[in-house]
C-alpha cells in the first residue's frame, strides 16, 4: 500500500530560512505522528542537512495554517498541500524536542566545518555570548508590519553592561545580515564574527552564523525565526534573551514554551 502523502509545494520560496525550519518541522513532525508521507520540492535543508525526501508527485488541495489547529484534534488531515509558517507556540513542538533537533543536524562535512569554527571561538575564552542583529528586510518592513520591529543596539549594549561583569573570561559573538552597520556599536566588547572565525559556505553564507549561535552558552536574539530556532537547536546555552517592543528591553525566553514571535 503506498504511503499517503502531504506536501508543501512552497517550502525553500515562502520565507527565508527560520521559516523553512518551521515548515519542514511542521512537515515532519505531522507526517510522524500520524504516520503519512512527506513530498517537498527541492529546498535549502537538502544541502545543509542531508533530507531526501521524495519529489511532489502531484498536485493537492492547499491548506493554511491560519485555518488550522495544531496539534489536530480530530482526523489527521493528508492528501493535502500545506501552506504557511507554522510557528505556533513551541509548546506544541516540544514533545519532539528531539525529533526537531535531529531534523536540522548538518551533513558530516558541513559540520566538520562548522564545529572547527566553534572550536576556534571558544579558544577566545570560556563563555560565549551570542548577539544576533536583524537589520536588512526588517528596516524596510517595520513601519508596515509590527512583527518586524528593530530593537536597537543599545537595549543590547545596557543588557551587556549588567550581565558582562559576572561571567567567566565571556566572548562576545556577534552575528547580523549588516555587520557593518552594528559592529562598531558593540566595540568595547571586542565582538568576533564568523569572518574573523574564516568559516564560509558560499551555498548558504547564512547558516555559519547560525551555527555558531546555537552553540553559544548564552544568546540574545532579534525578534526573527532565524535566531529563535537557532536557541531551539541550542542544547548547552543556559540562557536566552529576546527584544520586547513595550517594555523596551531585552527580556529571558525559554525557546521551546514560548511564542516565536512577538
Amino acid at each position: 500500500m503506498m504511503p499517503v502523502p502531504i506536501t508543501m509545494s512552497t517550502l525553500g520560496r515562502n520565507g527565508q530560512f527560520g521559516n523553512q525550519l518551521f515548515q519542514y518541522a511542521f512537515l515532519k513532525i505531522y507526517a510522524k505522528r500520524y504516520r503519512l508521507q512527506v513530498e517537498t520540492p527541492a529546498w535549502i535543508g537538502q544541502y545543509l542537512f542531508g533530507h531526501s525526501d521524495p519529489p511532489i508527485s502531484r498536485p493537492l488541495p492547499e491548506v493554511r495554517d491560519l485555518a488550522f489547529q495544531f496539534p489536530e484534534p480530530h482526523s489527521p488531515l493528508d492528501n493535502v498541500d500545506f501552506w504557511g509558517y507554522f510557528q505556533y507556540h513551541t509548546s506544541f513542538y516540544a514533545p519532539d524536542r528531539e525529533y526537531f533537533r535531529l531534523l536540522f543536524q548538518p551533513v558530516p562535512e558541513i559540520k566538520a566545518r562548522m564545529e572547527q569554527a566553534v572550536k576556534a571561538l571558544r579558544s577566545r575564552g570560556k563563555t560565549l555570548v551570542g548577539l544576533h542583529l536583524r537589520r536588512g528586510d526588517y528596516v524596510v518592513y517595520q513601519h508596515t508590519n509590527p512583527v518586524f520591529f528593530v530593537a536597537p543596539s543599545a537595549w543590547y549594549l545596557d543588557w551587556l553592561r549588567t550581565i558582562w561583569p559576572t561571567l567567566d573570561s565571556p566572548v562576545l559573538f556577534l552575528a547580523s545580515d549588516e555587520l557593518d552597520r552594528v559592529r562598531g556599536d558593540f566595540r568595547q566588547y571586542h565582538p568576533v564574527t564568523s569572518r574573523e572565525l574564516g568559516v564560509s559556505l558560499p551555498l548558504a553564507d547564512f547558516y555559519p552564523d547560525f551555527y555558531l549561535l546555537s552553540k553559544c552558552d548564552i544568546v540574545a536574539i532579534s525578534n526573527s525565526s532565524f535566531s529563535f530556532s537557532a536557541c531551539m537547536l541550542n542544547e548547552t546555552g543556559r540562557l536566552f534573551m529576546r527584544p520586547e517592543r513595550n517594555l523596551q528591553t531585552l527580556i529571558p525566553f525559554d525557546p521551546w514554551n514560548s511564542p516565536v514571535l512577538l
